[in-house]
């Protein structure tokens, strides 16, 4: 049975007023899948909210990225539990890639990741940290746009249970992604949007950021419903 969190919704006059803690999607016996899982609850994080992950495990630098603490662990969550293909859009040096590549690794159900970023610099830095922390297998990287890369997957009859989205926080980038998402994801399959509660998206004339009014206005609410919001990210399901 899965929980779906609706009371977490905020209005577009409140983002980033909160950011609502994790709470689990899936129904598993506790509020921590296994220790990989519960480690994003207590691992270090910088600016007081953004999470550190050594590119190895045992030493070395850290990968750069703004996930927070609740985006992470939504992010294990669902990775670990679907059954079918993710997709992740934007992956910036492989932060939210080496999380769903650890869940997926760790799960019973092993799937095929595709992580799409425009910027080839972004896409060999996210191979790199795959490798570094053993989590390369079942990843497949691809340099392309977002919209691009949904329309070559909908020509090839691909489909998903998981996308996750950030590759842009601008308005059109956004919202073109979402008009094409009910095309490659399953029934009762998840996307999950990063920047969804940020308060830059109040800005109306702030051009950079518009995930929030992209989204609502670019997923179709009679295929898409609201599932919850986590730290900065807003879950939808398909119906």
């Amino acid at each position: 049975m899965l929980k779906s969190h609706k009371d977490s919704f905020i209005t577009v006059d409140k983002l980033g007023s909160k950011y609502p803690e994790y709470r689990p999607t899936f129904e598993f016996g506790g509020m921590y899948i296994n220790t990989s899982h519960q480690y994003y609850s207590t691992c270090p994080v910088r600016d007081g909210i953004l999470i550190q992950i050594k590119n190895r495990p045992w030493l070395g630098s850290v990968i750069e990225g703004w996930l927070r603490r609740e985006d992470a662990l939504k992010l294990y969550e669902i990775a670990y539990f679907v059954t079918h293909d993710i997709l992740e859009l934007g992956s910036y040096y492989g932060l939210s890639t080496c999380i769903l590549s650890e869940a997926n690794k760790e799960s019973p159900f092993r799937k095929r990741i595709y992580s799409i970023d425009l910027n080839p610099a972004c896409v060999r830095q996210t191979e790199r940290n795959l490798r570094s922390r053993g989590l390369r297998k079942d990843v497949t990287t691809i340099c392309s746009d977002a919209t691009i890369a949904i329309r070559t997957f909908i020509d090839e009859g691909k489909k998903f249970e998981f996308v996750f989205v950030d590759h842009s926080h601008a308005y059109e980038p956004v919202y073109e992604v979402c008009r094409e998402l009910g095309k490659i994801v399953v029934r009762g399959g998840f996307c999950l949007f990063h920047d969804f509660n940020d308060p830059r998206n109040r800005d109306s004339a702030n051009e950079d950021y518009g995930v929030y009014q992209a989204v609502i206005a670019g997923l179709p609410a009679d295929v898409f419903e609201f599932y919850g919001i986590f730290g900065c990210s807003g879950l939808f399901r398909m119906k």
